[in-house]
């Protein structure tokens, strides 16, 4: 008898612990995002392109999310949104309700190896998915005294320049490495904001990297006027839009140059990112991705895209990481010239932060 009631007591125990676990593992999408609140984490400052991205999607998002929760958007600067990247990568809770919207080139930092300061696994990220495919332009204003890309081959032309590490720090010593292009950087501003700004003012030449969507609303006033000049962009493709404007890999002397652009420009088909840290709940993964698509063919939003000059030329999460996994098995011959061709950068000044 003492066995028999061991036994019943242990499988009762045990049936009571089962009936206790299963309300919080069978929750679903929608029972777990009622009532709450989901967070894009912005890693630039506001008023930029990717502050004004992740506002439009945030708009939207919330209305094709199980549950229906609540949607805002916290910018978390620094380090050209390496600070936010890792924040949600690795101390955010891993639960959907954290979302990074980084810069293009984040997914792409740990190609850097020793140089990069990724604390994170971009293949192993819960990607959202990316709001457009990007092309970004090189810019300098008429008192640099470059006109043509060719120029700066001859002239030295500073940019500006976000947190050490990033695109728009890391592409223009990749050129200046790889085509001889006579950059140099100031970085440490917070976003694209203040670095538009410290153009206006002659602190820097220009930029090194803007995307095409946020430089367009202004294109007129500034390039149509002749205050500026785009001398190249950059990408995979030529935007239709600017189609007499040399594509960065077309500079290229041979084609091991060509590679290592492409290598480094396949950021750019990816322009607006958004992901998830590792190990949130495969369902709610799901769930968000498919809402992130829905809110992508919104009619409103697309109305408010295009009032804002925007460009919505979605990827999914899935595609995304297609993308990066395909990236990640590039011969190392490859990604070590061009982790090598970022770390020549001797010159590089950085803004005291407390100074900005």
């Amino acid at each position: 008898m003492p066995l028999k009631t061991n036994s019943l007591t242990a499988i009762l125990a045990a049936g009571a612990f089962v009936a206790a676990a299963i309300p919080a593992g069978a929750q679903s999408p929608a029972e777990f995002f009622k009532d709450k609140t989901i967070t894009f984490y912005v890693g630039l400052s506001p008023g930029g392109g990717y502050d004004q991205n992740a506002r439009l999607v945030a708009k939207y998002f919330g209305k094709y999310v199980p549950g229906n929760p609540t949607v805002v958007v916290k910018n978390m600067p620094g380090g050209g949104g390496l600070v936010m990247t890792n924040y949600v990568a690795n101390v955010a809770p891993k639960d959907g309700l954290h979302i990074g919207a980084p810069q293009r080139g984040i997914p792409f930092e740990p190609l850097l190896g020793d140089a990069s300061h990724a604390k994170y696994d971009p293949v192993k990220l819960n990607w959202l998915g990316s709001a457009n495919a990007d092309t970004s332009v090189a810019i300098v204003t008429k008192q640099a005294g470059v006109k043509t890309w060719q120029d700066l081959k001859n002239k030295e032309v500073i940019v500006a320049g976000t947190g050490v590490g990033t695109e728009s720090v890391t592409v223009p010593y990749i050129l200046r490495n790889i085509l001889g292009f006579k950059y140099k950087v100031i970085a440490g501003y917070p976003g694209g904001s203040e670095m538009n700004l410290a153009m206006q003012r002659g602190e820097v030449d220009g930029r090194g990297t803007f995307s095409w969507t946020s430089l367009k609303p202004s294109y007129k006033e500034w390039v149509g006027s002749g205050d500026m000049i785009v001398l190249y962009q950059m990408g995979l493709r030529k935007h239709p839009d600017i189609p007499n404007v040399p594509l960065v890999t077309e500079l290229a002397a041979n084609d091991d140059e060509k590679k290592v652009l492409e290598l480094q420009f396949t950021a750019f088909e990816l322009g607006r990112p958004y992901f998830m840290p590792e190990n949130v709940p495969a369902d709610r993964v799901t769930a968000l991705r498919r809402a992130f698509d829905a809110t992508m063919k919104d009619k409103d939003l697309l109305a408010d895209a295009d009032k804002q000059g925007l460009e919505v030329n979605p990827a999914t999460g899935e595609e995304m990481g297609e993308i990066l996994a395909r990236v990640y098995k590039t011969p190392k011959s490859l990604i070590d010239r061009l982790a090598e061709a970022t770390k020549d950068t001797p010159d590089l000044k950085v803004l005291n932060p407390e100074k900005k």
